[in-house]
């Protein structure tokens, strides 16, 4: 039998089921018709006979139960033919048939529970993976389960995978939403694993300011090892997560591209903290994508966005290093005398171009202590004096 006879027999065998299907007639039957209720244990010893073959096994009992032998050897020879056919292709050819399968056979999903450790529902391994963009996916996910993400747990299995201790509680919880503004590559930093660094807090006073800024105690990744552990921990962790969102993946492979910038940054002592600084930003650009109902950054995207990135943070550089000159030029050259380390009482808003807004008798620090508008240049020659008079560092002459 040719390879267009056996497709023939198949549909023409599939056509006459479907017909006596549609009647429900019951001469399909061995033996007499009438004997029909009398027969029900003969048929299902008949029936399970029939499942023996390999061709025949995946086809509903009560289909075989209705068909005469003559059929069933006719179905029984075409898709064994087919089998033999399917079987010689290549896995290119069984992986394409496979999705047209798949496309004209969807899967019904079951109604069942699932609390994602004891009780596991049978789709989660009988559906497979998305074959669908990945950020469409990402799009479905937010059209699921909108923009606060699913409820946060922290007992995945890491260190069957390698990553154990690799991520803090406080990464665990923002990781299970995709929206999420304070998720940073540090909390799957090693080091920062652990209840102290976990809840620890820094508390900073910004100089001639009333603002004081509070903030975690959290390590920074310093040295690209710990930046490669960092993503690697992170990627696999939202695998646990969201197995749909590839949004790290994404971050990695950009990474792994380009050999993790290293033609850009190349001699820089502050590459690992330069790339978790852009890790960061592409984080709170994804987080920002989530809220809007967009796409997060591909790899092809982040190309870009890291050329305008690493453009501006250059420009950055560049203006706090030429600002820095600035002032050591209005200093004049250093003193051979060593300045005395004494309490800076000056006021530092008073002597910079925008000027302190409050008034002399009323400046003082977050703490209390009262500071002087006077002009804080220090006098060449002067042994580490400055010039203390009532006027400010633009107007010394």
């Amino acid at each position: 039998m040719s390879e267009e006879q056996a497709k023939q027999s198949s549909s023409k065998t599939a056509e006459a089921i479907a017909e006596e299907l549609a009647r429900n007639r019951n001469s399909f039957l061995i033996g007499d018709p009438d004997r029909r209720e009398n027969s029900h244990t003969d048929g299902k010893i008949r029936v399970k006979i029939w499942k023996l073959l390999p061709a025949l096994q995946h086809l509903d009992e009560d289909m075989l139960d209705r068909l005469s032998d003559a059929n069933i050897f006719s179905l029984n020879a075409a898709l064994t033919k087919e089998m033999k056919i399917a079987h010689k292709q290549g896995a290119a050819a069984k992986l394409a048939a496979n999705m047209q399968q798949l496309a004209q056979n969807p899967v019904k999903v079951e109604p069942g529970l699932d609390d994602r450790k004891s009780k596991i529902s049978s789709s989660r391994f009988t559906l497979g993976g998305l074959c669908c963009s990945n950020q469409e996916a990402w799009l479905h996910g937010k059209s699921h389960i909108g923009q606060d993400g699913i409820l946060a747990i922290g007992c995945y299995d890491m260190d069957s995978i390698g990553c154990g201790g690799c991520v803090t509680p406080k990464g665990w919880l923002e990781l299970h939403n995709p929206g999420s503004t304070e998720l940073k590559l540090k909390h799957f930093y090693m080091p920062n694993v652990g209840s102290a660094a976990s809840a620890g807090k820094r508390v900073s006073v910004e100089d001639g300011s009333d603002a004081i800024n509070i903030g975690d105690s959290m390590k920074e990744i310093a040295d690209m090892e710990g930046l490669r552990s960092a993503l690697n921990a992170a990627r696999e962790a939202m695998c646990s997560v969201m197995p749909w969102n590839r949004s790290f993946s994404a971050i990695l492979g950009f990474f792994c591209n380009n050999n993790f910038c290293q033609a850009d940054l190349q001699g820089n002592v502050r590459r690992a903290a330069i790339l978790a600084e852009f890790v960061d930003y592409v984080l709170s650009r994804n987080a920002m994508n989530w809220s809007n109902s967009l796409a997060f950054l591909t790899t092809d995207d982040l190309t870009h966005v890291w050329n305008t990135w690493r453009s501006k943070r250059t420009y950055s550089i560049m203006s706090s290093a030429s600002e820095k000159s600035s002032r050591d030029s209005t200093r004049g050259p250093p003193s051979k005398f060593p300045r005395k380390q004494e309490k800076d009482d000056i006021c530092r808003q008073f002597n910079s171009t925008q000027g302190c807004p409050r008034k002399v008798e009323d400046c003082k620090t977050p703490f209390g202590f009262k500071l002087r508008h006077v002009c804080n240049v220090f006098l060449q020659g002067g042994k580490g004096k400055r010039c203390e008079k009532d006027h400010p560092r633009k107007d010394h002459k």
